[in-house]
């Protein structure tokens, strides 16, 4: 018993010690675990073996995580330049915005104070060496996270099913036929997510692309399916799809509404904004609750309640973790209750039961011959010729 408690009082001071890495697994858990749709995908359509699946989706993984920057630092780099270019003429025209205070409906905006607030900040910001040398331990840090992240998602990916079995193999023998079924149930949850935050995401990029067709904006298509694909983050996927938006638009303009480069980004920044609101409000709790089978409201909260408490990891993990708690809690429940957990799967089996062990009466029913004895034919005509 002492040694028990020594070993668990251990465990929790190593978790505790390692704390700061735990974001960190927990986002290779869940890019291991999205990689296991594919690899599962992959080894129905190809009869490939699990191993290979594994190694073809992680090089193909590794090879898009290699090829975006290539791809996305350039453009953002020549953007930037533009931008950079243009900014007195930006500046001027948001002085110019701002030199005033804006009545809407009889209420008082102190726009020019804001802007002078801002302005007064920025312009007290001093980049000291000590400042240049936090930049870079923070960068470090965060590069050591991201190889943490790759290495150990592909070991999850890999070793996935022999970790599962091992996990079940360390319970009593009566106790692992139930810990395979919630297992089960906990992944039919999991991937249920997952649909659900593919079918957001697929939501998302086409009213993007649509609202940029109606508004003008130029490259609506790739603006669209990129703002699809980041929404999938909560709280900071909208604002990165908003100001990748605002950017595009200051510099290509609208191809059809008469409005300056400078008005037409505030405008798709105001439409981005509302649509990004109407989507953590509405649309994300009644899709993650048609696909988790939970109540609306409660989406919207824990997904509050996450992001309050644990930012956006929180925010992007409380709904499948909350269903997960749901399916333990129902198992509790009815093991205190002395109840079937599986009711239904107990009513199947039943089923099978009752139609193996009935009987199966088979009449006794004489065979007609084949054919008839050619010989007893010819003797019965012969005897009745003569007669």
């Amino acid at each position: 018993m002492i040694v028990i408690v020594i070993v668990i009082a251990l465990t929790f001071l190593l978790i505790y010690e390692m704390r700061a890495m735990i974001p960190s697994l927990i986002i290779a858990s869940l890019v291991a675990y999205i990689l296991n749709l594919f690899v599962r995908y992959l080894g129905k359509r190809t009869q490939l073996s699990r191993g290979w699946s594994v190694h073809i989706v992680y090089i193909i993984f590794i090879l898009l995580i290699i090829a975006a920057p290539g791809t996305l630092v350039p453009l953002g780099v020549s953007q930037a330049e533009t931008i950079a270019d243009e900014w007195s003429m930006i500046r001027e025209q948001i002085d110019e915005f701002a030199s005033e205070p804006i009545e809407i409906a009889g209420i008082t905006i102190p726009v020019d104070q804001l802007w002078e607030d801002v302005t007064s900040v920025s312009t007290n910001l001093d980049f000291t060496y000590g400042s240049a040398i936090s930049v870079i331990e923070t960068t470090s840090v965060g590069l050591i996270k991201i190889v943490v992240i790759i290495v150990v998602s592909y070991y999850l990916l890999k070793d996935w099913k022999l970790l599962r079995q091992w996990l079940i193999n360390i319970l009593p023998e009566s106790g692992r036929s139930d810990a395979d079924r919630l297992v089960s149930d906990i992944d039919v949850l999991w991937r249920a997510y997952m649909q659900g935050t593919m079918a957001l995401m697929l939501i998302m990029a086409v009213i993007f692309t649509i609202i940029g067709f109606a508004v003008g904006l130029e490259g609506a298509v790739a603006v669209g399916i990129f703002s699809g694909i980041v929404s999938m983050i909560p709280e900071i996927g909208p604002f990165i799809a908003g100001a990748l938006a605002v950017i595009v638009a200051y510099i290509g303009g609208s191809t059809h509404l008469p409005l300056s480069n400078f008005w037409f980004a505030v405008l798709v920044a105001v439409i981005f904004a509302i649509v990004a609101q109407i989507k953590s409000i509405w649309l994300r709790p009644q899709v993650m609750g048609r696909f988790l089978h939970m109540n609306t409201g409660l989406v919207f909260f824990a997904i509050l309640a996450g992001a309050l408490l644990q930012g956006i990891l929180g925010a992007l993990i409380v709904l499948p973790i909350l269903a997960t708690v749901r399916v333990l809690g129902r198992y509790v429940r009815a093991k205190l209750l002395n109840i079937d957990p599986w009711p239904e799967l107990a009513f199947v089996e039943g089923l099978t039961k009752e139609f193996s062990d009935m009987p199966l009466e088979i009449e006794d029913v004489e065979p007609e011959p084949a054919d008839i004895d050619r010989e007893t034919t010819a003797a019965e005509a012969s005897e009745t010729e003569s007669n």
